[in-house]
Parts: C-alpha cells; structure tokens; sequence
C-alpha cells in the first residue's frame, strides 16, 4: 500500500512537508542532511536498532522489548539515543520487522512521531530479491526473510542461516534464491530457562563456554547439555539438510548465542554475520524506497511563500 498524503515545499528552509492520511505531520529535507536509514529488528526478547549511510552500517545498538511500553515511551527512549550517538536530525526514513506484534504498531507510530520520518514495514509483500516455496509466504517471519535476503545476497547459495534468538532458526535459500523452509527449535536461552523453572534443585546459570563435555558439576553439566547439546543439533541438522537438497551448503551464523556456541561445533560455520538481519533490512528498504515512500520534486505550484 502507498502512502497517501499532501506536500507542501518550503523553498527558504530547503524542506518538504507532508500530512499523512493518517494524520502524522513529517518533515523531509531537499538538501543532503537527511541521508541515514533507520533500521529496526523487534524480537521477543530484545530490539536490534541500526543507522546506515550510503548502505555502511555506522552504528548499532539495542534495547530490551517489553510489551507494555507505549508508543511514547518507546518514542522517548529512541530519540534520546538518536540525540546521544549525534544522529539526531540525520535519518530520512526508517525500516522495521518485527516478530511481535503488539510492537510493530508502536514502533511505527513512535518512529514516525518522535523522529518524524516515515516507516515501512518488511514483509513477504513487498518488493524482495528471494522468492518462496514455502506453503504459506506471509507466515514466514520478517526477521527470517531479512536474514534470507542478506545471505542471498552477500554469499553463495544454497544458503542455511542458523539465527540463535529466543529460538534458534534456519533459514534455508536454494540455489535459484527461494526462502524453501527451515527449522525451528528452542533457543539456548529459553532451554536454560525451562531447566531452572521446572526443577527444584537446577539453579539459573549465566550462559557461557562449555568447559568439558563431561561436567563435574551441577553448572558444568548443564552448560555441557546446553551448550554441547544445541552444538550437537546443528551439526546434525546441518549433515540433514544436505542429505535431503543433495548438494552442499554454506552455512552462516548470526545472533547473540551464535558465539558460545561455534565453538562446540565439529563443522565450523562458513560464515558468521552478526549483523546479518540488519543488512537484509537495508537491501529490503532500498528495494522498496520508491514505492512506499514519499518523493520530494519541487515545482513552482508546490512552493510556499
């Protein structure tokens, strides 16, 4: 869907106003001030924010997702990080995905009314450079069609991305660039987690290296099982995957676990981008620029005294 609004331009200040259908007064600039997209990745546990110039990631940060944080809060906490990593004033539009959905419509409205730029939502929708065999493409999460486009993108396909998140994803690109499934198993976090909540001697453990397979410990043994186990999976998930499109893959590892976990692992990963779902959102937005969002040619009926 386009966005419908009416421009008015500015010629003293150099800037283009446009009121939104929906109401939201934004403020784009004509000069090159306003050259950096926002980029947001909103997962269940934490949000993996962005800037990007001229498609160079300058910088990265990320905040803990809490439902029950409103529009303006979230809008307040952004803009004050924009304002202290000198970024204010600098971003021309924002992309976002979101795997929670009683946050994507408050980053959306927080983005555009505190940083007042406009927003576009990643999608199987919109413009793409992958396709999908898949039985449902608008089921297939905006993360891992980010981390889809990326991979296919920057590496050589078949492709297997292994995202340790709250869940640890594959997202598996064939060789004529289509999202063909994947797999979905609990993350290491959520793992470690369930063994101090349904126990009642396990303790809660910070996550980190294995020390040995064989634990001679309470603490040992669980970062053995935890750790070597999820490493265990991988290995053999990946051997599957090969086995069943009868060719080699590449593999890349992106996510916050991926690095306590690449140790264990008899295969090492080809590649590892920890910025991976980042960078597919900067390609999915430059994709999509001139279809969702608002051009600023300026012509003499536009201009305002």
């Amino acid at each position: 869907m386009h966005y419908l609004f009416n421009k008015l331009v500015n010629r003293a200040s150099n800037t283009v106003i446009f009121l939104f259908d929906y109401g939201i007064l934004i403020q784009l600039s004509t000069n090159n001030r306003y050259t950096m997209l926002l980029v947001a990745d909103i997962g269940n546990t934490s949000i993996a924010f962005g800037a990007y110039k001229d498609n160079l990631l300058m910088d990265s940060w990320r905040l803990s997702s809490n439902k029950d944080q409103s529009e303006d809060e979230y809008g307040v906490i952004l803009s004050n990080l924009i304002k202290n990593k000198n970024f204010e004033g600098k971003f021309k539009a924002a992309i976002i995905a979101s795997v929670v959905l009683p946050l994507t419509e408050v980053f959306k409205t927080a983005i555009e009314q505190y940083i007042g730029i406009p927003v576009i939502i990643a999608s199987s929708r919109i413009k793409l450079n992958i396709g999908f065999e898949v039985d449902n493409p608008r089921k297939v999460g905006c993360d891992r069609i980010a981390n889809a486009c990326a991979a296919f993108k920057l590496y050589k396909p078949p492709i297997v991305v292994v995202d340790f998140g709250t869940a640890t994803t594959f997202d598996i690109v064939s060789t004529e660039g289509n999202f063909i499934g994947g797999i979905i198993a609990p993350g290491i976090g959520i793992s470690a987690e369930s063994l101090s909540s349904f126990t009642n001697l396990l303790p809660k453990i910070k996550l980190m290296e294995s020390p040995a397979v064989i634990g001679k410990n309470t603490i040992d043994n669980m970062l053995s099982g935890l750790v070597r186990g999820h490493a265990a999976m991988i290995d053999g998930l990946i051997v599957d995957i090969e086995q069943e499109l009868k060719s080699p893959v590449t593999t890349v590892a992106t996510g916050g676990y991926s690095k306590i976990i690449c140790d264990c692992l008899k295969r090492p990963f080809d590649y590892s981008n920890h910025h991976l779902t980042l960078e597919g959102l900067n390609l999915i937005y430059n994709l999509n620029k001139n279809q969702f969002l608002p051009t600023i040619p300026v012509n003499g009926d536009d201009a305002l005294a």
